[in-house]
């Protein structure tokens, strides 16, 4: 077990600084950041508030970040085949993949955090905040691991990538626009933790709706974490 947590560690490392090396993800990942700084600054005088700032800007940063890093990095080390040599290396696949989600969350609780400060909402908010928002990214962070597996290469990724993202978004984004719509969102495993961010702020986390969601995402996290495995099974990690 120390063994393997050894080379998770250096996994780990070496996955954070190769998201600042490829360019493409890196600048994605701020595109969040500076939407919220739009709303915020740019478009105040439009009477937008913190709730539904940080909801929309959330929505994007959760499909995006979550499902972007891991289905683009583990396409480029399919790409340049050092996904094999860590495999011929006795790294295991499971230790490739819990690296990866756990830079991912690493990188998504930095993003979150700063989208929270910006919004502006009461900072004891902030760990039950982060606690949400972690566990909802998890489900995103594996269908965007299994898109990688699935993608050739980085240029592959990026046309799956787009599609899942905008499936797990648009609902979220035309939530309240009616009831069929209010349906479906309420089942994609991003609406559930936007719901919970939303209860957070309005102090109705405790109630029965919260409980509701919570175990909408603790389902897709069961869901996602199957769909990677039977994935991973068929395809393994290499071309």
């Amino acid at each position: 077990m120390e063994l393997s947590m050894r080379k998770i560690r250096i996994l780990f490392k070496k996955d954070f600084i190769d998201f600042f090396k490829n360019m493409a993800v890196f600048v994605s990942c701020i595109i969040p950041i500076a939407f919220a700084v739009i709303y915020k600054y740019i478009l105040a005088d439009f009477g937008i508030g913190a709730l539904y700032l940080i909801n929309m800007i959330l929505g994007l940063n959760l499909a995006m970040i979550s499902v972007m890093i891991p289905a683009t990095t583990i396409a480029e080390e399919k790409e340049k085949f050092t996904m094999r040599t860590l495999m011929l290396s006795n790294v295991s696949g499971v230790e490739i993949f819990t690296a990866k989600i756990l830079v991912t969350s690493v990188i998504m609780l930095i993003s979150n955090t700063v989208i929270f400060f910006i919004s502006g909402v009461d900072a004891k908010l902030l760990p039950m905040f982060i606690v949400i928002t972690v566990i909802g990214g998890i489900p995103l962070i594996l269908l965007g691991g299994s898109v990688g597996i699935l993608a050739r290469d980085q240029m592959n990724a990026g046309v799956y990538e787009v599609p899942v993202m905008m499936l797990f978004l648009l609902p979220s984004v035309f939530n309240g626009l009616n009831k069929t719509v209010d349906a479906v969102a309420a089942f994609t495993p991003c609406q559930p933790t936007l719901d919970l961010v939303y209860a957070l702020q309005k102090g109705t986390l405790l109630s029965s709706d919260s409980l509701i969601r919570a175990a909408t995402v603790l389902g897709w996290i069961v869901i996602a974490s199957i769909i990677l495995m039977v994935l991973y099974r068929k395809r393994g990690t290499d071309n």
